[in-house]
């Protein structure tokens, strides 16, 4: 990757994650409320066992497009790969996607070179899920992301961060 490319995704980390560092202050309680949803719209089951099985196995490619950042990322080695897979919270289907989320970009899984499956990557402060999509942008499964899958993109935005301040 060219020094341009790289500034280009740490600037881009930098913009996605800048708000994620504030202070919380440990004597307060937090007070989350679940954003609205749509109670109008199908519940969108959670990913099968054969959906990450075939992934685990089979995936050779991962593709990262990011909506509004001027950069993509790629994994094409087993380990990252399966452990990318591994994020998606199989244990917790999401339901419904809330009202308010909107996805920062979208994940491709290759088998042998052909796109297989097409996911909506949701990640701010109250929407962090993976919803698979069709062709037609309809959701297919949708389920939570892992605490790894948020620790990995959480570390990947303080490493742009760190190269930036050096």
């Amino acid at each position: 990757m060219n020094r341009i490319s790289l500034l280009s995704v740490i600037f881009g980390f930098l913009i996605l994650f800048s708000c994620k560092d504030e202070a919380k202050k440990p004597t307060q309680p937090e007070n989350k409320t679940p954003p609205a949803v749509d109670m109008s719209q199908p519940e969108i089951p959670g990913v099968t066992q054969e959906v990450m099985i075939r992934l685990l196995d089979q995936c050779t490619y991962i593709d990262y497009i990011f909506h509004s950042l001027p950069y993509s990322i790629s994994q094409n080695e087993d380990p990252s790969i399966d452990m990318n897979v591994s994020f998606i919270d199989y244990k917790r289907p999401l339901g419904r996607i809330p009202k308010d989320c909107k996805p920062i970009g979208r994940k491709f899984f290759h088998i042998k070179g052909e796109i297989v499956y097409d996911v909506d990557v949701y990640l701010s402060s109250q929407c962090r899920f993976y919803v698979f999509v069709d062709k037609n942008n309809k959701p297919l499964f949708a389920n939570y992301m892992t605490e790894d899958g948020l620790k990995f993109y959480a570390d990947m935005a303080s490493r742009a961060r760190g190269a930036v301040n050096q």
